[in-house]
């Protein structure tokens, strides 16, 4: 997720880049740094979508799976990773491909934890999230606190293991408002919990 600026040295920072480039925020590819900036620029200063922004769809059909998501996040892809972001603000999903291991997710959240925190005490282990109904498979899903650059950050994972043997893992990233989820995470989650298909046979 990018850092969090306060306004005045974002609005700074994107009149220096505009003088020193002259190329618009449209024209820099999807998948690049300098789109990504613009992308949490705008979401500085816009603020978090509304109700009404999160309600139409866009759909994902990757890597042999197929999901809902609000149309008002934007997507990048790591091809080199086999990694998916959907992201807007405060918020972002990943999606990551590779072989299927029971351990996989417990283990990366342990690492997050570990490494990410920030916090005066140590971050508390991951701690089990509800068991969701994905592609006809009961998956476990985890859940992990932690503070990051200042900010409360809940993360949950759910590793999907597929047919022939690959894993999609699905890892949502929020940052905690009065201990709440934001809106876009809820509209994000009923939205892929609902409409998940698997296409690998």
């Amino acid at each position: 997720m990018p850092n969090r600026f306060s306004c005045r040295s974002l609005c700074l920072l994107a009149v220096l880049l505009c003088a020193s480039t002259g190329v618009p925020a449209a024209d820099y590819p999807a998948d690049s740094g300098w789109n990504i900036f613009w992308g949490a620029f705008v979401d500085e200063l816009v603020g978090a979508p509304g109700a009404a922004a999160l309600k139409p769809l866009g759909r994902f059909e990757e890597a042999g799976i197929a999901f809902d998501y609000p149309a008002v996040l934007r997507v990048n892809h790591d091809a080199e990773d086999g990694q998916w972001r959907l992201w807007r603000g405060d918020f972002e999903l990943e999606v990551r491909t590779g072989t299927y291991s029971a351990e996989h997710a417990r283990t990366l959240m342990d690492m997050m934890g570990s490494v990410l925190h920030g916090g005066d005490e140590p971050a508390a282990p991951p701690e089990a999230a509800p068991v969701l109904r994905l592609c006809d498979r009961d998956v476990a899903g985890l859940r992990l606190r932690l503070t990051f650059v200042g900010d409360a950050h809940e993360f949950l994972a759910y590793d999907l293991p597929l047919a022939n043997g690959e894993s999609r893992l699905f890892l949502f990233d929020d940052i905690l408002h009065d201990g709440k989820p934001s809106a876009t995470r809820e509209a994000t989650l009923d939205a892929w919990r609902s409409s998940l298909r698997c296409t690998v046979s």
